[in-house]
């Protein structure tokens, strides 16, 4: 599973790239109904206690994860 979400937490650049395919993938979707729910699943990464189960993710990855979910969301707003 912390293999799946290290994109989180990959550096900004990539991270937005990463949005913006996620985007494309979805573009037969309403864009306001895009953003509500893109948020609403973002939202409820930044909720959870910890994003990555193992130590090794969790020290290299978890700070950017949610600099990255927290930005990603403000840009849906």
């Amino acid at each position: 599973m912390d293999i799946d979400l290290s994109i989180l937490g990959s550096d900004p650049a990539d991270y937005d790239r990463y949005e913006a395919a996620i985007r494309q993938e979805y573009a037969w979707v309403p864009g306001f109904l895009f953003r509500r729910k893109r948020k609403a699943i973002l939202q409820s990464f930044l909720d959870r206690p910890r994003l990555y189960a193992t130590v090794f993710f969790r020290e290299r990855l978890e700070t950017q994860a949610h600099i990255n979910l927290a930005r990603a969301i403000a840009q849906l707003s």
